[in-house]
């Protein structure tokens, strides 16, 4: 016969057990809720608010015509980023371009703002902060977008200054793929992925680069610094959502979302960079050789005499 004691026992356990288990099934099933504000507000709020513009975007083109910038017809049209989300990027940019012109910021000045933000990105992915990291390399890019839309709209398009934007374009890209590297020093796998995208990358700007230099456009391929910037930012920012329901007990996460696409760029830059060297030596084989220009008063016999003259070589 169960006493008095025992039944009181059983009531006390059933009801900690009733009271309990609403809170562990919401740890187990929400565990995003559990993240902290400073990563909350930002992967929430953020993307509200580009989807609720991008909204706002896709209503003025039915009604007015979707616009249509002559920058983007000069890159590649990559398939997995359509031309509406460029138009809607460059359409975002106008207030604050016209701040800077009204302000007197300078194209260069933003190019370096444009590193400085890359930097401090790099330095919060490199300690595990992804979200941060994500929406400040996202802006980075973003600022790599507005010197340029500055200085066409303040007619000060100038060589110097190109040189200049994709000189800092280098260093950002080394700088963004140095913090992911120190990141996953301890995953080999991921390590190893992560470097032949750096390689990639750099070759993919490197050769049409040097295509441009020898009169062959090499403007082909995927995964170019636009698509790169905005592909990974965005799967930076959101990777902590992913994480807090596929490894929520890991302390050093390796971020899936990121993996994912660091794999798919591994793959495409060496792919768009050998398809550039391919389209580049095409172009310059197909060209005619340069005969070298004799001096009308240069003769015969010191044109022949030159040919044989050592010539210093460039390594």
């Amino acid at each position: 016969m169960l006493d008095l004691t025992n039944l009181v026992s059983l009531t006390a356990v059933a009801s900690s057990v009733s009271i309990s288990s609403p809170a562990s099934a919401n740890s187990v099933t929400s565990p995003l809720w559990s993240l902290p504000k400073t990563v909350l507000i930002p992967l929430l709020g953020l993307p509200a608010f580009w989807v609720i513009s991008f909204l706002i975007y896709c209503v003025k083109c039915v009604i007015f015509g979707m616009d249509r910038t002559p920058r983007i017809d000069q890159v590649a049209k990559p398939p997995w980023l359509p031309r509406i989300f460029m138009e809607f990027g460059y359409w975002m940019f106008r207030i604050p371009v016209r701040i800077f012109i009204a302000l007197g910021i300078t194209p260069n000045m933003i190019t370096f703002l444009s590193m400085l933000l890359t930097l401090l990105a790099a330095g919060a992915i490199a300690l595990g902060h992804f979200a941060f990291g994500g929406w400040t390399l996202l802006f980075a890019f973003t600022c790599d977008a507005w010197d340029g839309i500055v200085a066409r709209a303040t007619n000060n398009c100038t060589a110097a200054g190109e040189f200049f934007d994709s000189t800092m374009d280098r260093y950002n890209d080394v700088f963004t793929f140095l913090g992911f590297l120190y990141y996953y020093r301890n995953e080999p796998w991921l390590f190893g992925v992560t470097a032949i995208t750096l390689v990639g990358s750099t070759i993919v700007s490197y050769s049409r680069a040097k295509g441009d230099s020898v009169g062959v456009s090499a403007n082909v391929g995927y995964m170019q610094r636009h698509e790169r910037g905005v592909w990974l930012g965005v799967s930076t920012a959101i990777a902590p959502i992913a994480a807090a329901y596929i490894e929520p007990t890991a302390t050093t996460p390796q971020y899936h979302i990121v993996a994912v696409v660091m794999v798919l760029m591994a793959i495409m830059t060496n792919i768009t960079a050998v398809w550039r060297i391919k389209v580049v030596m095409n172009g310059l084989t197909a060209k005619p050789a340069s005969k070298p220009v004799r001096h009308p008063k240069e003769s015969p016999a010191s044109s022949a005499s030159a040919d044989f003259t050592p010539q210093p070589t460039h390594s």
